[in-house]
């Protein structure tokens, strides 16, 4: 398998559309968050030109992350025989209910729909030829362009997959259909009794069950690590249990490092990552807040396990949506993790326990207040 990482959204975004304009068969591609701005277009343009060669493209959006999918170029990306659609639009967005799964809107349907608007599809994959993989949180937005192309440069990791396994594909295509299509409960009980490894190369959380036993695999992992933890990550509201083991390791001796932005796209965001530095800092766990730009990846490295995709580490990714991680392999991409992280550390402030004890009063308040509601952030 080859494996190659891309931190630079420049790079990403390059790769992406040239695989887009050399592919020949099929197009799987979904993100959560997909704008119509200059990066978009272009994507669009390539989408489009692959779909008049006779591809079979399928262009998968969320209806919280991407709620205003329409316009020429999307029309235009359909008639040129693209399908496109909308995962779980908002109830009252009735006129993209024709880009969902719910053709006909009734009564039943969007109440359904209310009560799942919290479960989102937060996945960022593109399948080309059922041959190449993009997966990662690079969402398709300029943002993380750099000045040169009228970006933001955000910071952001991606990592293109080449010669896989059949079956990883499939797991991933597959779960990819089962968003299309809607799953139903009768499939849904057939995946329940489905082996599910505690280790794949593609660790997909498309059902409670896997869900759960990929978290457990997360926890086992660090209660066992022997040397370093580094963990890069741009929505940290951790739960109790993953709270405990960090600070567990670092008292064991274990090497904690946690990146976390300092300044965020999620206004409220770094106030709640904030509430939990205290008990981090004291049990000797480092933490160091980026400072060139936002912070939008998530990366985990323990000992020689290294993970890239889109999952964060607050409760949103660990119960409700829908992510993509890879179980990077190959030394090559693993030391390149390893010394982008050393990289960014370079450029971030590190936050020491005798600082933090100083900042005013209310910063700690609201930090507090805010986790009332982390069972939606």
């Amino acid at each position: 398998m080859k494996e190659k990482i891309l931190f630079c959204g420049n790079d990403y975004f390059e790769a992406l559309i040239s695989d887009i304009e050399h592919a020949s068969k099929s197009i799987e591609l979904e993100s959560y968050i997909f704008t119509i701005d200059s990066l978009g277009k272009k994507i669009i343009s390539a989408l489009t030109n692959a779909a008049k060669r006779g591809l079979k493209i399928k262009v998968l959006v969320d209806g919280a992350g991407t709620p205003n999918w329409q316009g020429k170029e999307i029309t235009k990306l359909e008639l040129a025989g693209a399908k496109t659609r909308i995962f779980r639009p908002f109830p009252w967005r009735l006129w993209q209910m024709s880009r969902s799964y719910i053709k006909t809107p009734t009564l039943l349907k969007l109440i359904y729909l209310l009560l799942n608007i919290n479960r989102r599809n937060h996945r960022k994959t593109c399948i080309i030829d059922k041959k190449i993989v993009y997966i990662g949180s690079y969402n398709i937005s300029k943002n993380h362009l750099d000045k040169n192309h009228n970006g933001d440069n955000w910071r952001d990791t991606g990592v293109r997959l080449e010669n896989i396994n059949p079956n990883d594909i499939n797991d991933l295509s597959q779960a990819f259909i089962a968003v299309w299509n809607h799953i139903s409960i009768k499939d849904k009980i057939k995946n329940f009794f489905r082996y599910i490894h505690t280790n794949p190369i593609i660790r997909l959380n498309n059902t409670r069950h896997r869900r759960r036993i990929l978290y457990k695999n997360l926890l086992r992992r660090i209660k066992s690590c022997e040397t370093k933890i580094w963990i890069t990550n741009a929505y940290f509201v951790p739960d109790h249990f993953l709270l405990r083991k960090l600070k567990e390791a670092a008292h064991k001796g274990i090497d904690v490092r946690i990146l976390l932005p300092q300044h965020s796209d999620v206004i409220f965001m770094p106030w709640a990552s904030k509430a939990f530095y205290y008990s981090l800092l004291k049990a000797g766990v480092r933490i160091f807040e980026y400072q060139p730009s936002i912070l939008h990846a998530k990366t985990l490295i323990i000992d020689d396990w290294f993970l890239v995709g889109s999952s964060n580490l607050n409760h949103r990714s660990l119960r409700h949506d829908l992510e993509v991680d890879v179980n990077i392999c190959t030394s090559r991409a693993k030391s390149s993790l390893n010394q982008q992280f050393l990289l960014d550390l370079a450029q971030s402030k590190e936050i020491f326990l005798s600082d933090w004890q100083k900042r005013p009063w209310y910063q700690n308040l609201v930090g507090k207040l805010i986790l009332y509601i982390k069972y939606w952030v």
